[in-house]
């Protein structure tokens, strides 16, 4: 009889102590992958604003100026390979290497907390704002992930000087790079060309700020 208490005390002790350990689980950053719908050739290349005013990932430019789809598709497992089911979305964002790429609050994280299959993804326009000729990297609660080296993806803005406000400093930066040598920065049509369509671009851009 003591041994069937002491063995009905130890199982609800382990019952109560299930939610606690799952909570200790951590996103393995093997197992969990990341990948971008555009397969090349070249790097595409996403507009972004301060403000969302941006590009969705569905819309990003080819090296030709042609509209292309580079969303993200991120799959977190646990230590073991199963699907992270309702991982945080605000613990899932985007970096780039060279660091280029300035996020707003909030700015690169993913659309979604992971569903049923530990899937999310990144498609709505990101609030961001500088340059990145990337790549860009994944990060799981503020550590990259290591089955991928970085995501062929570049990045732009009118928020030129990256201070998350698209004002009359960034003027200056374009109007150099409009009248002097090709800059990427300012090739917000990513054509190969700054001209009026960029200028455009940037005009209606004027003022944007973060959220």
């Amino acid at each position: 009889m003591l041994k069937t208490i002491i063995s009905l005390v130890l199982l609800t002790y382990l019952l109560a102590a299930l939610p606690c350990y799952a909570d200790a689980i951590i996103p393995d950053l093997e197992l969990s992958e990341a990948t971008i719908a555009y397969g090349g050739p070249g790097v595409p290349s996403l507009l972004v604003v301060p403000d969302r005013s941006g590009r969705p990932f569905t819309q990003a430019f080819d090296e030709d100026g042609n509209l292309v789809d580079a969303t993200i598709t991120l799959i977190v497992r646990d230590p073991v390979g199963v699907p992270f089911v309702n991982y945080p979305s605000e613990d899932l964002w985007l970096e780039t290497d060279d660091d280029g790429l300035v996020s707003c609050t909030y700015g690169l994280v993913a659309d979604q907390n992971t569903d049923a299959n530990g899937m999310t993804f990144w498609v709505d326009p990101p609030a961001a704002g500088c340059y990145s000729e990337g790549p860009v990297v994944v990060m799981i609660n503020g550590s990259q992930l290591a089955s991928n080296a970085g995501l062929p993806l570049q990045f732009n803005s009118p928020d030129i000087n990256g201070d998350h406000l698209v004002n009359i400093a960034d003027v200056a930066i374009f109007a150099g790079d409009y009248f002097g040598s090709y800059h990427f920065r300012s090739d917000f049509r990513r054509d190969g060309v700054i001209n009026l369509t960029d200028l455009a671009i940037f005009a209606q851009a004027m003022g944007a700020n973060c959220p």
